[in-house]
């Protein structure tokens, strides 16, 4: 517990905000001492830029220098935020990039994406809705047809996600968080997994600190209580299927690891990015914050790209600011309960699919 607590101090937001905070109160000190206009702008501005630099978190510093010619990446809700992000970075490096994300933007985001490729030749995507499997099976099979069967992955990064929205349900009936989260990616992954295991590649999966809210396991029962109306809880719900992010990778690192598949999972940190839309606290009274106490989205972007292209990552590691970080649910780590989630999310899933067919 007091890891964890330390764990969350030292989160690059929680420790900008604290900096903000001792900001004001040497600031009201300062109303009782003579100070000139001058040196009070020199304070405000040096407060901003210190708490912009905290702000940041950790940098993939070596991104800079790295050629990734040859190298290939997918990538899921690539259409905007942090997602579309690594695929700029990714792409201004030489790497080929697939987008995968809803219809309704992806071409803008591949024009942009592009615009700074070394080869826009490099540059392709493919309209994929996380919440709906008939879509997920679609945009592969023209993914397939487009680039090959065998084509190589260097790496599948599940980006796309969904927070602490009001209740619904996906096109399939799961829960929506569950459900685009990580049931959405689970199916993706299953579709290529066989390009993945022959081309060795790496699966980085994005998952969130705030899995640690909601300290249950991933089971049926816990999946239920967040799909029954009833008993539903916007952020229980994101905490569970961040967990599951978790899981996922664990198992998928332990099945597959010897095989030569490398499985990642992160927190990107807090970014502002339309991923607080469904938050109306972060639309009215911390709003005007954002700017000053949230990351860029590229700087969001940074421990996924860390995950994708650096040497120095471990499989089955949790990630946070491009270093190591405890895992806040320690059910997460329960190894007999990611191989029971694994074949929970398998049945249900194959279930749906026979009710497309």
């Amino acid at each position: 517990m007091v890891n964890l607590v330390l764990s969350f101090l030292c989160q690059p937001e929680v420790e900008a905000s604290l900096t903000l905070l001792i900001s004001i109160i040497i600031f009201g000190i300062m109303r009782y001492i003579r100070s000139s206009y001058l040196f009070i702008g020199v304070y405000l501005l040096a407060v901003y830029v210190l708490i912009r630099w905290i702000a940041r978190g950790g940098q993939y510093n070596a991104l800079k220098t790295k050629d990734l010619s040859g190298k290939t990446y997918l990538i899921t809700g690539a259409a905007g935020g942090i997602g579309k992000q690594t695929a700029l970075e990714l792409a201004k490096r030489g790497a080929k990039v697939v987008l995968f994300a809803r219809p309704s933007n992806l071409q803008e985001a591949i024009n942009d994406v592009k615009k700074v490729a070394r080869d826009s030749k490099l540059v392709s995507g493919y309209p994929i809705d996380l919440g709906d499997l008939r879509a997920i099976r679609t945009g592969v099979e023209q993914y397939k047809k487009s680039e090959g069967q065998n084509a190589p992955i260097t790496a599948l990064i599940n980006n796309a996600g969904v927070m602490a929205c009001p209740y619904a349900l996906t096109k399939d009936g799961f829960e929506m968080q569950m459900g685009t989260n990580h049931f959405g990616h689970f199916y993706l992954t299953q579709l290529l997994l066989s390009q993945l295991l022959q081309s060795k590649s790496r699966v980085v999966n994005v998952s969130s600190l705030v899995h640690a809210k909601w300290k249950v396991p991933c089971t049926s029962d816990t999946y239920a209580q967040q799909l029954n109306k009833e008993t539903y809880n916007p952020w229980n719900a994101y905490s569970l299927s961040k967990t599951a992010n978790i899981v996922f990778t664990h198992e998928l690192h332990r099945r597959f690891h010897s095989q030569g598949l490398n499985a990642y999972v992160l927190h990107p940190g807090g970014v502002d990015t339309g991923l607080q839309r469904h938050i109306s606290m972060s639309q009215l009274a911390f709003a005007p914050f954002r700017l000053l106490l949230l990351k860029t989205q590229l700087q969001g972007a940074q421990t996924t790209l860390y995950c994708a292209a650096s040497d120095d990552v471990v499989s089955g590691t949790y990630y946070s600011d491009c270093r190591e970080a405890e895992v806040g649910n320690p059910h997460a780590n329960d190894s007999e309960r990611a191989r029971e989630w694994w074949d929970f999310s398998e049945k249900i899933i194959t279930e749906k699919i026979k009710e497309l067919n």
